[in-house]
C-alpha cells in the first residue's frame, strides 16, 4: 500500500502519545502529534496495582486517540506499551478494556524491543558517533542504557526499574542509600559485563525529557524551542555544570524557568539517575534528541509499506 497513512501510539509511564504520518518514497512525514498526561505508573511501585483514576485517563485518551485514527482514515497502526504495563500484577486485564472501549490493541513489549526501537529513531546520530556508543532513556518507570556497535554488529542493552516518577516512590519505601546504591550497582555490573567495549571513551545520545530540557536550560531558551534542541551536541562538563546550576535553585526559583515550570520533580529525579550514567560510563559528548519509540515504530511500517 503505497503512500499509506499510519500511526505510532506509546502508552508511556507518563504520558501517551499518538504520531501520524504518511509514507513517503521509503521514508515518512509527520502529519499529526497528539500527547496526553496519564501518570500511569504512579503508585505502582506500593501496590503492583494501577490507579483507578490514571487507568481511567489513559482510557479516556486511547479512546480520544482511536478517534483520530478514524479522522485521518489510519491504514494500519502499532500501539505499544512498556514499563508500567510490564510491571503491573494483570496486564491482561488493562490490554483486553482498552480493546473493548477503544478497539485499540496493546501490545507489551520487551525491554530488549524498547531498545531496539529506541536505537533505529536516532540512526541519523550514528554517524556522527562513528557507529559506536550508548544511547540512554530515562522514563518515567524504567532507564534504558544500550550499548551499539554497528561495525562489530554488537548490540547490548539493560534495563533498570528506575524513572523519574517511579525513584520517589521507591525512595520513599527503601530509603535513599539503597536506591542509590542499587541504582549504581545496575550500572557498575553493566559496564563490567562490557569491559572489553568500554575501553575508551565515547558519544552518547541523550534520548529522553530530562537531557532535552537541561538543554534547553544550558541554551537559556525563553520556551521549549525543539528546532534547536533536537540534535544539539554537549560535552560532559556542559552538561555536568548545567545541573550544577539546576542544584543550587530552590523548588520556587526551578517552577519560573519555562522549561522546568511544574515538572521540577521529574528533572530533579532524572538528574539523579543521569548523574550516575555520567559517572559510571566513559561519556565525552552527548547528542541531545527527543527521538524515540513512535519514530522508531514509523520507520517500521514505513519499510512495511515500501515493500507492499
Amino acid at each position: 500500500m503505497k503512500n499509506s497513512i499510519f500511526a505510532a501510539i506509546d502508552i508511556g509511564s507518563f504520558n501517551c502519545r499518538l504520531t501520524i504520518a504518511r509514507a513517503v518514497k521509503g521514508s515518512f512525514k509527520i502529519i499529526h502529534n497528539f500527547s496526553h498526561s496519564t501518570n500511569l505508573i504512579k503508585n505502582l511501585s506500593f501496590n503492583n496495582e494501577f490507579n483507578d483514576e490514571n487507568t481511567e485517563k489513559t482510557l479516556k485518551c486511547l479512546k480520544e486517540f482511536s478517534k483520530r485514527l478514524k479522522s485521518f482514515n489510519v491504514d494500519f497502526y502499532r500501539c505499544i506499551a512498556t514499563e508500567a504495563c510490564r510491571q503491573v500484577i494483570n496486564p491482561e486485564f488493562f490490554v483486553k478494556k482498552v480493546k473493548d472501549q477503544t478497539g485499540i490493541n496493546v501490545e507489551i513489549i520487551s525491554t530488549n524491543e524498547e531498545a531496539k526501537l529506541s536505537l533505529k529513531s536516532c540512526d541519523k546520530y550514528l554517524t556522527k558517533m562513528q557507529n559506536r556508543g550508548i544511547i540512554f532513556d530515562i522514563g518515567g518507570g524504567s532507564t534504558e542504557l544500550t550499548f551499539f556497535d554497528s561495525k562489530e554488529k554488537i548490540f547490548n542493552s539493560r534495563s533498570i526499574s528506575f524513572g523519574v516518577i517511579n525513584l520517589s516512590e521507591k525512595i520513599d519505601l527503601f530509603s535513599k542509600e539503597l536506591i542509590n546504591k542499587q541504582i549504581s550497582d545496575h550500572f557498575l555490573f553493566f559496564r563490567n559485563d562490557l569491559k572489553n567495549e568500554f575501553k575508551h571513551d565515547f558519544f552518547s545520545i541523550g534520548s529522553c525529557s530530562t537531557v532535552t530540557t537541561l538543554c534547553a536550560v544550558h541554551q537559556k531558551l525563553e520556551f521549549f524551542d525543539l528546532k534547536k534542541i533536537e540534535g544539539y551536541e554537549m560535552n560532559k562538563n556542559e552538561l555536568l555544570e548545567t545541573i550544577k546550576n539546576i542544584e543550587k535553585l530552590n523548588n520556587n526559583e526551578l517552577k519560573k524557568i519555562s522549561c522546568v515550570g511544574s515538572r521540577f520533580n521529574l528533572l530533579l529525579n532524572g538528574i539523579i539517575i543521569l548523574k550516575f550514567i555520567l559517572e559510571i560510563f566513559p561519556i565525552t559528548k552527548i547528542i541531545v534528541t527527543q527521538m524515540g519509540l513512535r519514530e522508531g515504530i514509523l520507520k517500521d511500517l514505513s519499510n512495511r509499506d515500501e515493500k507492499n
